[in-house]
């Protein structure tokens, strides 16, 4: 009856307080994300109506002059030059709709900023609407009731509210039970778990490295869980090791990877009993891009490249967020499914052939090693990395050094400085950048 009164409670909550997301939300839902034909229709009727709007009231793009008529050309849209970072810090003012009226529904935003300086941008209360009712939809896709019992296991400090009168009225009227992991130790690890433990949550919502390190607390202390949850990871590649290692803790529960961004919200998610990720159609609009902003083929790597479809006031328009990922489907016009989200363009280690090596291939040397507690690479310059490590109790020399032969056997000549830690240290929003290349900033 209890659990009952609080879904309840939860439903009406969203009813009077997130009316909007909640319309939304039922909307969107009554699509199959699994028609790509009929998604890529609808999606490009909203890109059509965005690129209206920039064409006729936003001056960077008015002097680009396109040609609408041809609209339904994907060689027309890439007429469009590619929106970076360094474009938005310089030109903001040109990227603005000065014709939009109703600026009481415009907030400013900034992005996470995890490698450098983050920038400024604005949004409208109808993107905002727009990325909470695709993110419910991403719970549904993965058999989540959106009104269920709930953790968060959440770390950046600018999602921690000052108030927290006012947060646990919002928490507990959304059945939502917040845990922050911007600190972790194994103390706060531990009353964590007994803390889920006597909660039972049906969905647990995680940052995707504080999930792997609360695994692997429960793995190696031989902790039995009574529930198991659904869950959602975020803000970071799931990795196949931290995959295993968090379904091995939690049950063998199913754990699902969902991609998305300060800047645009939700973009992608995994599917229940589907493989790779699926674009999510009525947020954004995405391309897969090579280095000469090039559309690649399906099982091809580059970069991801998003135009937001929700922002009459600031769309961002072919904007090169950082992160890469491999198309999985054979439309031309963009795509609507992502066989992986590989990492940051910021995590591809450089070579003196000026080849370039994935973070993947560094992260399965030191994942999942009994004596390496965590770590963290960094690229300095093109001949030298440096690792930090944080030891586990059961180090063991032998298994580092085997990790630095293979390093040593892929780059070549290089020189690697290794530094032990106490901890690695989080970004302002409470990630871990595992790998990171500084050559690329």
């Amino acid at each position: 009856m209890y659990i009952l009164i609080r879904k309840t409670l939860s439903l009406c909550y969203k009813s009077i307080f997130n009316s909007r997301q909640l319309k939304l939300y039922n909307q969107i839902r009554k699509r199959d994300i699994l028609d790509l034909h009929e998604n890529l229709k609808y999606q490009k009727e909203k890109l059509f109506v965005i690129l209206q709007i920039a064409c006729e009231n936003i001056a960077f793009y008015k002097q680009l002059r396109l040609d609408l008529v041809n609209f339904s050309s994907y060689e027309n849209f890439q007429k469009i030059p590619c929106m970076t970072k360094d474009c938005i810090r310089q030109q903001s003012d040109s990227l603005l709709n000065k014709e939009y009226e109703n600026l009481t529904n415009i907030f400013k935003n900034t992005s996470g900023g995890s490698t450098g300086e983050p920038i400024g941008f604005y949004q409208t209360k109808l993107q905002a609407h727009h990325g909470m009712g695709n993110y419910w939809f991403s719970l549904f896709l993965n058999k989540i009731d959106i009104n269920e019992k709930s953790i968060n296991l959440w770390g950046a400090q600018r999602d921690m509210h000052a108030d927290k009168t006012s947060f646990n009225f919002k928490s507990y009227f959304n059945n939502v039970i917040v845990l922050n992991t911007f600190v972790l130790s194994d103390e706060i690890i531990n009353s964590y778990v007994q803390r889920m433990n006597s909660i039972k949550p049906a969905f647990i919502k995680a940052y995707v490295h504080s999930i792997y390190e609360v695994a692997k607390f429960i793995n190696k202390n031989n902790i039995v869980l009574e529930f198991t949850p659904v869950i959602h990871c975020t803000t970071g590649p799931l990795y196949p090791e931290m995959k295993m290692e968090i379904k091995k803790a939690f049950n063998n529960a199913h754990v699902y990877n969902f991609y998305g961004s300060r800047e645009v919200s939700a973009i992608a998610t995994e599917v229940c009993n589907e493989k790779g990720l699926f674009v999510m159609y009525d947020n954004v609009f995405v391309e897969i891009l090579d280095d000469n902003d090039k559309p690649v083929k399906k099982g091809e790597e580059g970069n991801i490249v998003i135009t937001t479809l929700n922002n009459d006031y600031m769309p961002l328009i072919r904007y090169k967020i950082g992160d890469r990922g491999i198309k999985g489907d054979d439309i031309e016009f963009g795509t609507l499914k992502l066989d992986n989200v590989t990492g940051r363009t910021l995590g591809v280690i450089h070579k003196k052939d000026k080849t370039r090596v994935d973070g993947q291939f560094f992260t399965t040397l030191f994942f999942n090693k009994e004596g390496i507690k965590n770590f963290q690479i960094i690229q300095k310059s093109i001949d030298k990395i440096e690792i930090k490590i944080v030891k586990a109790e059961k180090f063991i020399n032998a298994e580092l050094e085997d990790a630095l032969f293979k390093i040593k056997d892929e780059l070549g000549e290089i020189d690697i400085d290794v530094e032990f830690k106490d901890k690695i240290d989080l970004t302002a929003t409470g990630k871990i950048m595992y790998v990171y290349s500084e050559l690329n900033n």
